[in-house]
């Protein structure tokens, strides 16, 4: 990225302006790439369709599963399950064949019929009936297996390595540990999920998966949650989540550009998503008051207000960590000595 220089609040606006402006229009101008849903659709028709109650047992387990099967299904794919990782529980068909002894009320499962038996049955003097019984079986998500990213639908691209990418990334998260939200790297039960952000811990974590390129821009969106300090309230509704959302993404692009990086395909696809929803959401709040908390232009206003906040610090970091950490500790040391100076005013007083 170009050399560091502080800008004018006049460039500053300037510059905010133009970022909103292309948030804006990506949420409402982003269309998906017609062939990576065609992708989507052909690879999901590999998976077995589970009924509806399976459907929901699975998402109990694993909100954020996405292509599941069992063990078998995915060694016929030619892929493993790893070590230790523990499936979902479904119920599955098992279809059952019992008949009846003479005299006797319970049946008997065919398979412990005796020799004889089993020549009256082959004559037709016993009855063979059959039943369908469900049992647990388990199943996994694509996620808890050794298939590589590469072959992931498109929808799902895991990036690319990248040492500009790579750089940037490693020096924002020491920032961001600096400000009290720990990063880490781990494996997720779900190709769709890239990362969390957990306001209880102030915890980030990101998918071990990802690449360089894909893994700088989901931090940034679990960063700018973390700066953006979204939580949960107590009056928490549906409309916070897309609202969380968009505003993330809008933060998490504003610094991607800043910093020279183009925007990647799921960086645009999920902010034009929860874009719309968030506006879906609000339409269908019956309270005009209550509309008038959730805008897009008070989103903007948080976005804009956090981007001032950080903007010269991370840009200081990624030119010169030393400068920095000097910056830092001579805010510091100026915090300290208006401390002795209230002190002393307290004492003359």
């Amino acid at each position: 990225m170009a050399k560091y220089q502080k800008r004018s609040p006049e460039e500053i606006k300037k510059e905010l302006e133009s970022y909103n402006q292309k948030i804006l229009d990506l949420g409402e101008n982003f269309k998906r790439d017609p062939s990576a849903m065609a992708d989507y659709f052909a690879f999901g028709a590999k998976f077995y369709q589970y009924s509806a109650k399976n459907q929901l047992l699975v998402y109990l387990q694993n909100e954020h599963a996405s292509f599941v099967g069992s063990y078998k299904f995915f060694q016929n794919q030619g892929y493993q399950v790893q070590k230790g990782e523990r499936g979902m529980k479904i119920f599955t068909p098992v279809k059952c064949s019992y008949f009846y002894r003479t005299g006797e009320k319970q049946s008997t499962p065919l398979k412990d019929a005796t020799k004889y038996e089993r020549e009256l049955i082959n004559q037709g003097i016993i009855e063979v009936k059959s039943t369908v019984r469900f049992k647990l079986g388990t199943v996994f998500d694509i996620a808890q297996t050794n298939c590589p990213p590469e072959n992931y639908p498109k929808l799902f691209d895991f990036g690319e390595q990248s040492y500009d990418h790579a750089r940037v990334f490693n020096k924002l998260k020491s920032y961001c540990e600096l400000q009290g939200f720990p990063v880490e790297d781990i494996g997720m039960r779900s190709i769709t999920l890239r990362g969390t952000f957990t306001p209880d811990t102030k915890e980030i974590k990101l998918n071990e998966k990802l690449q360089d390129t894909q893994k700088l821009g989901t931090f940034l969106h679990e960063m700018a949650h973390a700066f953006l300090e979204h939580g949960f309230s107590d009056d928490h509704c549906s409309v916070h989540d897309h609202m969380h959302e968009f505003e993330a993404d809008g933060l998490g692009i504003m610094l991607l550009t800043r910093f020279g990086f183009d925007i990647t395909e799921p960086m645009k696809d999920h902010l034009s998503s929860h874009y719309q929803l968030f506006l879906s959401e609000v339409d269908q709040l019956g309270d005009d008051s209550k509309k008038k908390e959730f805008t897009i232009d008070k989103s903007l206003d948080r976005i804009n207000t956090v981007y001032k906040e950080h903007i010269d610090n991370l840009e200081m970091i990624l030119e010169d960590e030393n400068d920095y950490a000097k910056k830092a500790e001579n805010d510091r040391s100026d915090s300290e000595k208006m401390t002795e100076y209230e002190d002393e005013d307290e004492l003359e007083m």
